[in-house]
């Protein structure tokens, strides 16, 4: 391809991205579980009809939706991704998009003085509703990913399991109705928590997956007390030293013999690719202090040095792809 198309291509990039958030903003694809015309989802949610035909049609050329004899459809596969009470709703990671996008517009500033734009927990943290929001997108965003290393790890060897940071506890539950004689702890900061006592009571699993308040950063994960350690989404929030500390502190907590897995973006020993993670590395830097898409390597020194040998680096077909594992001697 020539350069000049390669560069054109680039520059269009955000449209397509526009086309889906709108959509998702406006719940035109609430409109399309069966087909309709143009003119009835523009009566039906309020829009100009003729704006509302050109979005359709976009959205008919980005193949996620069809037309057929000037009706509009979406997919019943695709359905669960975007409608509202999907099974896999993406709604609430689209909405995160839609909030990123004028961070990234301020990418040169960032670029000049290499000081975040603005506080993910900024962000989040002063609205519950975002909170909550980000949370359950966080929940969709993980599904496919803890399947993918459930087949790629040996996770069913394990009894007891912390998932650090894990959020809406969207791994230990998956993995403890995968493994039925797996029991784990979700550790993350109380209103996150929250969150995650909702999926607990929709999972039906609060016999076997319980939760631990607390602060990363400061308190006491305990000391030799699992034999399967989860570090999902976490690493790729702070600088390296910060990274190694946290590394060796949940280490710590691991049984002989026990297990750690590390989940998240990670860059290439070059820092080069893959694409989506050196992307990521920008995008994560616009929103903290020194966060960072790690190197793969890096993250194998931190293991190393901690006493974690047998390590395993690969990567799956989900967001994010990088997994590092070791069993620590």
């Amino acid at each position: 391809m020539e350069i000049d198309r390669t560069i054109g291509k680039i520059l269009q990039g955000y449209q397509p991205a526009c086309v889906v958030i709108t959509a998702n903003e406006l719940k035109i694809f609430d409109e399309l579980k069966q087909p309709v015309t143009s003119k009835q989802v523009a009566k039906n949610r309020n829009l100009d009809p003729e704006a509302c035909e050109r979005l359709l049609n976009a959205l008919t050329s980005l193949e996620i939706i069809t037309k057929e004899n000037n009706y509009y459809h979406l997919p019943q596969a695709s359905q669960e991704f975007l409608v509202t009470g999907g099974s896999h709703s993406m709604q609430q990671w689209i909405n995160l998009s839609a909030d990123l996008y004028p961070i990234w517009g301020q990418l040169a500033k960032f670029i000049k003085s290499g000081i975040l734009i603005k506080s993910i927990m900024e962000m989040l943290g002063s609205d519950p509703h975002k909170m909550r929001a980000f949370t359950d997108a966080m929940h969709d965003k993980a599904l496919k990913a803890t399947w993918m290393i459930a087949r790629e790890v040996p996770i069913g060897d394990a009894k007891n399991m912390l998932d650090i940071g894990g959020g809406p506890g969207t791994y230990a539950l998956e993995w403890c109705k995968l493994h039925t004689h797996l029991k784990a702890t979700v550790f993350d900061i109380p209103p996150v928590l929250e969150v995650a006592k909702n999926y607990i009571e929709k999972y039906k699993l609060d016999e076997r997956v319980d939760i631990k308040p607390g602060n990363f950063h400061k308190d006491d994960l305990g000391e030799s007390q699992y034999d399967l350690i989860l570090m999902a989404n976490i690493l790729h929030m702070y600088d390296a030293d910060m990274g190694k500390f946290l590394v060796t502190k949940a280490v710590k907590a691991l049984q002989k013999n026990g297990r750690i897995v590390l989940h998240g973006f990670c860059t290439d020993e070059d820092q080069t690719g893959p694409l989506d993670d050196t992307l990521f590395s920008i995008n994560i830097g616009m929103l903290t202090e020194g966060g960072r898409a790690h190197p793969v390597h890096e993250k194998i020194n931190w293991l190393k040095e901690a006493g974690v040998s047998n390590i395993r680096y690969f990567r799956v077909d989900a967001m994010p792809t990088g997994v590092i594992t070791g069993i620590l001697n």
